[in-house]
């Protein structure tokens, strides 16, 4: 991995209790001797108040561990004007830089694993993510109500835009047309997976389902892509 400065510099983790992607975070940063050292806090009301000082006290940027609207007066790269959300904030000669590293890994993960595949969402829809599924080959949503679902799947190309299941018959009807479910929900009906689908959990929790698919990635293998657009962000490259 190759780095654009050697003076190491600290970086701000802003987070409300989770420890997975920290951990992650912070093994790549030791295994790369990377020139990072990770000031965790956590993120409480009028966490906005620390971003003016970033770049005054050095700061290499701020990690959001869960995604936060966009903060007044920051300049957005395309994926986060795309969410309207940011993780990620790099000081610059202008201000600050968001970026939504999350939607960067998970678009990445789906072209590398699942490119053209026909998947359903369950569980609670994460409207920031859905301009991130574009990779896939169609989309479909389980919904608590048709307007919901819909509004989803309007934030993707139409060529992708599935159906949207509102009762229980609905969704198993789907189940039969798919090759991959998005999983955000820790507890997932066991009864949907079936032994030809592919699985992504977006959150902990659902290894149960695990058993029952062909191919299952949980969390972990989207927070290990979202360390390396973490990187990517804050100036630190592959090398080759």
């Amino acid at each position: 991995m190759r780095t654009l400065a050697s003076t190491p510099r600290p970086l701000l983790y802003l987070h409300r209790g989770g420890g997975g992607f920290f951990d992650l975070l912070l093994a790549q940063v030791a295994a790369a001797r990377l020139p990072l050292f990770l000031h965790p806090v956590a993120m409480e009301e009028g966490w906005e108040a620390f971003l003016p000082c970033l770049k005054g006290l050095g700061f290499a940027g701020a990690v959001l561990e869960e995604a936060a609207s966009v903060p007044e007066g920051v300049r957005l790269e395309a994926e986060a004007e795309k969410a309207r959300r940011v993780d990620l904030l790099v000081p610059t000669g202008g201000g600050l830089l968001g970026q939504y590293t999350e939607g960067v890994a998970l678009e990445r993960l789906l072209a590398q694993r699942f490119p053209g595949a026909r998947a359903l969402w369950l569980g609670p829809l994460r409207f920031e993510l859905a301009p991130f599924l574009r990779g896939l080959g169609e989309v479909h949503v389980a919904a608590p109500s048709y307007a919901e679902g819909d509004a989803f799947l309007a934030r993707l190309p139409a060529p992708l835009r599935g159906r949207v299941a509102l009762r229980p018959e609905e969704v198993r009807a789907l189940v039969l047309r798919v090759d991959l479910l998005l999983l955000n929900t820790p507890r997932p009906p066991l009864d949907l997976a079936q032994p030809y689908h592919a699985a992504l959990a977006l959150t902990p929790g659902a290894l149960a389902v695990a058993e029952r698919v062909q191919l299952f990635l949980g969390p972990e293998d989207l927070w290990s892509g979202r360390v390396w657009a973490v990187l990517e962000g804050l100036g630190h490259t592959p090398l080759g």
